[in-house]
C-alpha cells in the first residue's frame, strides 16, 4: 500500500449529544469568538516553547478593515506552534470531543473552537502542519453544505510545504451579517485589541518589563498581534512593592504576594468535578479520567497609583486568561441576616485597591465570562483573601469580638483613605489630591511613556504636597559640644549629619579664597531659586493662553529672595522657549496670613504679564478662570466636602470607641441627654438588631455618637478626650484660662464638621474652602491610630 493510499479523504466530526444543550445558551462577541480560538494557540504554545527554547511564540490575528469587510472576507488566526498530526486535528474539530480538558489548559469544553467559528461565518479551513512533515492537513467545514447533506464527513486536502514549516491556521469566511456590521465600525478593531490586551494581560507582559512591580506580577511574555500590530497587555498601574505606609506601628507595603497552598486532590477531566481520593470512575459523568493535580491560590494585591470611580477592583484569572477584571465582589460584606453591604470604597465612591488572583482549579462557565461563586474552591479563595469577617475593624470586633487579619482586610485598612500625601500614597498639590492629574499619568503609563513606567512621579508628588503643605523638613542640628567629643574619641561618623552621610569634619575645612565675584546671569539665578523649590505636581503640564498652548509650572519657593529689579517680589515669572515658570515665594503674605493657596497666587500675580505677553484680549479675571478652569482637581463643591466631614467622623467613632470601651460610664455620664437620644436614634436606624443596653455598658455607643456628642465631650470632660485621648490638644499642663481657649479652639473645629455632616448642602465657594481648610486642622489634632 502507497503513502497516498493511506491517507483518508474525509473525516468524522460526529459531534456528541453534550453539545446540543450547551451550544443553546452560547452568545459570543467578536474578541470572545477569537479569545476561543487564541486558547487553543495560548495552550500550544505554552506548551511548545517548554519543549523548545529557541521557538519564539507568535499568534497572528487578521481582520477585514472597515472599507474592505463584506461576506467573503475572512478573518483568520494563526499560530507558530508544533502544529497537529491527522489524529489530534480530527479531535481538535470534533465538538466535545477535542483533546481539551478541564483542568490544565485554557480550552476546557473542547467546544469553544466549533462555537467561535460558526459564530464568526459558516466556512472554515483549518490547515495544520508539524516539523518534519512534508505536507499541510487542510479541512473545509462548510455548515450549510454539512446541512444540505446530513453529513458530518468534511473533505481534506493534502499540500507539499517545507519541512522545517510548522503551526496551525484557521479561516472562517461567507461571515455573518451582524458580525460584516460590526466590523464596517472603523473602531470595532481597536476595540478588539483593546479587550484581548485586558483579557491576556497575564500572558503578554513582560515580567522583567520596567514597570513598577512588574517582576511580583509576573507574565509569560507571549506575543499577539492583530493585523500586524502587537496587542499591548493592560498593566496594572500599581506601586512599588517597596513603597509602604504605615499602619498600628508597622509598614503596610504598598503591594504584597498572595500564596496559599492547598493540598493536592483528584479531577475528573471531563466535567470537572473534584474528590479528595482516587477515584475510578467519575460518579457524575462516568469518564475514567480522573487525575491528581496541583492547586493553589496565587496572586498579588497592590494598591493603584490613581484613585477611579470603577477603574479599580481585582482580577480573577483561570489558565493565565482573565476570566473577570474589576471585580469588587471581595468588597462586600454579607452580614448574619444575608444582607450584602458595600465596605469598599467609601471616600467620593473612588477605589484604588487592585489585584489578580489565579484560580486554575476552580470552576467556570460555559463562556468563560465568570467563575462558579456558588462552588467549594471559590468560597475557599474569599476566606483565604478576604476574610469571613466585615473588612471595617471596629465593626469586626463589635460583631464577632475579633478583628478581620485577611490580606484584603490589611490593604483596606492602610489604604481605604484617599488623602493627599505620604501617609497613604496619593499625589496632591499642597491643598487637595491631584486625581484627574494623576489618572491622566497613568494614560502616559499605559501608553508606554518611559517617564511613567515607576511610580517615581507619583511619589515626588505625594511628597511635594507633603513639603508645599507642612514646609521642607528641618535642617541638620548644628554641630555640638558632643560631636566634639565624639570628633576626639575618633567617632566623628557618629556625630551630627553624619546619618545623611554629611560628615561634620567637611564643615570645619577651611574656606577656599574667594573667587572673582561676577554677576549672576538670569539663567544661573532661576538655577538658584529651582534648589529652593517644590514643583506643584499638577502644574508641570500643558495650559492653553488664548491661542496658545504652554507648559505651565508653578514653583513653590522657601528660603530664597525671589527679586526683580533689586525688589523682592511675591512671584517673578519667566517665560522661555513657549514654557511658562511662576515661582512663588512661601512666605508671601496672601499665603502666610491670608492662607491662599501658592497656585492663586500665582495667576493673579502673573495673569497681567501672561495677558501681555501671549496678546489675550479680555479681563485679567477671565484669563485667571480660564486657567483655573483647566486644573479640575481645585474644583471645590459640596459632595466632596460632605464626604471628607463623614470620614472624619468615622474616624472619631472608631477611635473613640477605644476610648469608651474602657471607662464606659464616665464617658456616658459626659453625654447630654439630646446626644443620648441621638446616638440611640442612629443605632436603632443603621443597626435595628442592637443591644443598646450592652452597648451603653461596654462602651459601644461611641460608634453611634453624632458631632454633637464628640462636642459634648469636649466641653464637658476635656480630660477624658485631649491630652492625646481623642485629640493632641495639650491641656492639664495650661493654665485656666488657656485651657479654655484650647476647649473653645477644638469645639469649633466640630462645630464646623457638624455643618459639613448634617447640613443643606453648601454652593458658596468661600465658604466650602474655609471648611475643608478647618478638615485639614481638625485632622491634624485627631490622634491616628
Amino acid at each position: 500500500m502507497t503513502e497516498t493510499e493511506t491517507r483518508p479523504d474525509t473525516l468524522n466530526l460526529t459531534p456528541p449529544p453534550r453539545i446540543l444543550e450547551m451550544i443553546a445558551e452560547v452568545d459570543l462577541q467578536l474578541h470572545q469568538c477569537l479569545c476561543e480560538l487564541i486558547d487553543n494557540c495560548l495552550d500550544e504554545l505554552v506548551e511548545a516553547t517548554r519543549v523548545d527554547e529557541t521557538l519564539e511564540p507568535r499568534i497572528d490575528v487578521t481582520l477585514p478593515t472597515a472599507g474592505k469587510v463584506n461576506r467573503a472576507a475572512k478573518v483568520v488566526v494563526s499560530d507558530n506552534g508544533r502544529g497537529m498530526s491527522q489524529e489530534e486535528l480530527q479531535y481538535a474539530l470534533s465538538a466535545g470531543r477535542s483533546g481539551k480538558q478541564r483542568f490544565g489548559s485554557l480550552g476546557l469544553f473542547g467546544m469553544g473552537f466549533n462555537i467561535a467559528t460558526a459564530r464568526l461565518g459558516t466556512i472554515t479551513v483549518v490547515r495544520t502542519g508539524r516539523r518534519g512533515d512534508d505536507r499541510w492537513i487542510t479541512a473545509t467545514i462548510d455548515l450549510r453544505e454539512m446541512q444540505r447533506l446530513s453529513s458530518y464527513e468534511v473533505p481534506l486536502r493534502y499540500e507539499r510545504k517545507a519541512p522545517d514549516e510548522h503551526g496551525t491556521l484557521v479561516s472562517v469566511t461567507n461571515l455573518r451579517e451582524d458580525l460584516v456590521a460590526k466590523l464596517k465600525s472603523a473602531s470595532s478593531i481597536r476595540e478588539v485589541s483593546k479587550n484581548l490586551g485586558r483579557i491576556y494581560t497575564y500572558m503578554l507582559r513582560d515580567p522583567n518589563g520596567p514597570h513598577s512591580g512588574a517582576q511580583m506580577m509576573g507574565g509569560l511574555n507571549q506575543r499577539l498581534y492583530v493585523n500586524g500590530r502587537q496587542v499591548t497587555p493592560l498593566v496594572p498601574c500599581i506601586w512599588d512593592p517597596t513603597r509602604s505606609v504605615m499602619y498600628k506601628a508597622a509598614e503596610a507595603p504598598a503591594a504584597e504576594v498572595i500564596h496559599v497552598p492547598l493540598t493536592n486532590a483528584f479531577a475528573c477531566m471531563n466535567c470537572g468535578r473534584w474528590y479528595t481520593s482516587r477515584y475510578d470512575e467519575c460518579v457524575d459523568c462516568e469518564s475514567t479520567d480522573i487525575q491528581e493535580r496541583e492547586r493553589r491560590i496565587v496572586g498579588w494585591l497592590g494598591v493603584q497609583r490613581f484613585a477611579d470611580k470603577s477603574d479599580f477592583g481585582l482580577t480573577f484569572l483561570r489558565s493565565g486568561r482573565a476570566i473577570t477584571t474589576r471585580d469588587r465582589s471581595l468588597f462586600d460584606w454579607e452580614g448574619p441576616d444575608g444582607d450584602i453591604e458595600l465596605e469598599y470604597p467609601i471616600e467620593l465612591g473612588m477605589g484604588r485597591i487592585v489585584g489578580e488572583i489565579h484560580l486554575d482549579h476552580a470552576p467556570v462557565n460555559v463562556r468563560k465570562t465568570n467563575f462558579d461563586t456558588s462552588s467549594p474552591e471559590w468560597r475557599y479563595m474569599v476566606e483565604k483573601v478576604r476574610g469571613d469577617l466585615p473588612l471595617r475593624p471596629q465593626l469586626a470586633k463589635r460583631l464577632f469580638n475579633r478583628e478581620n487579619d485577611s490580606p484584603m482586610s490589611r490593604f483596606f485598612n492602610a489604604f481605604r483613605e484617599n488623602k493627599p500625601g505620604l501617609r497613604y500614597l496619593m499625589p496632591g498639590n499642597g491643598s487637595t489630591a491631584i486625581h484627574n492629574e494623576a489618572k491622566r499619568w497613568a494614560q502616559k503609563f499605559r501608553s508606554g511613556d518611559p517617564e511613567f513606567q515607576t511610580d517615581e512621579k507619583w511619589y515626588e508628588a505625594a511628597a511635594d504636597h507633603d513639603r508645599v503643605k507642612h514646609g521642607p523638613p528641618p535642617e541638620p542640628a548644628p554641630p555640638s559640644d558632643e560631636d566634639d567629643w565624639l570628633k576626639g574619641e575618633g567617632l566623628g561618623h557618629l556625630g551630627t549629619g553624619a546619618a545623611d552621610g554629611h560628615s561634620p569634619s567637611q564643615d570645619q575645612k577651611q574656606p577656599e579664597p574667594a573667587a572673582e565675584t561676577r554677576p549672576e546671569t538670569e539663567e544661573q539665578r532661576f538655577a538658584r531659586y529651582r534648589e529652593h523649590a517644590t514643583l506643584l505636581p499638577d502644574t508641570d503640564r500643558e495650559v492653553r493662553l488664548g491661542t496658545a498652548q504652554a507648559i505651565f509650572r508653578v514653583y513653590v519657593t522657601s528660603g530664597v529672595e525671589l527679586l526683580k529689579d533689586g525688589q523682592r517680589q511675591p512671584t517673578v515669572v519667566r517665560i522661555v522657549a513657549g514654557e511658562v515658570e511662576i515661582y512663588v515665594d512661601s512666605d508671601t503674605t496672601l499665603i502666610a496670613r491670608y492662607g491662599w493657596s501658592p497656585l492663586n497666587v500665582a495667576l493673579v500675580c502673573a495673569a497681567p504679564q501672561l495677558k501681555n505677553v501671549y496678546s489675550i484680549s479680555g479681563s485679567i479675571d477671565g484669563l485667571v478662570t480660564s486657567i483655573l478652569e483647566q486644573f479640575p482637581d481645585r474644583r471645590v463643591d459640596s459632595s466632596a466636602v460632605r464626604s471628607r466631614a463623614e470620614m472624619l467622623l468615622e474616624g472619631l467613632r472608631d477611635r473613640l470607641a477605644d476610648l469608651t470601651s474602657k471607662d464606659a460610664a464616665t464617658f456616658w455620664s459626659a453625654l447630654s441627654g439630646q446626644s443620648k437620644r441621638a446616638a440611640e436614634s442612629y443605632a436603632i436606624a443603621v443597626a435595628p438588631d442592637v443591644d443598646w443596653k450592652a452597648a451603653v455598658e461596654n462602651g459601644e455607643f461611641a460608634r453611634y455618637l453624632g458631632v454633637e456628642g464628640v462636642l459634648d465631650l469636649v466641653t464637658s470632660g476635656p480630660e477624658l478626650v485631649l491630652d492625646g485621648g481623642l485629640f493632641r490638644t495639650t491641656y492639664a499642663a495650661l493654665g485656666e484660662e488657656t485651657q479654655a481657649d484650647q476647649v473653645a479652639r477644638v469645639s469649633a473645629f466640630l462645630t464646623d464638621l457638624k455643618r459639613m455632616v448634617v447640613g443643606p448642602p453648601l454652593q458658596n465657594t468661600l465658604e466650602l474652602s474655609r471648611l475643608l481648610l478647618t478638615a485639614d486642622l481638625l485632622d491634624a489634632e485627631i490622634v491616628q491610630v
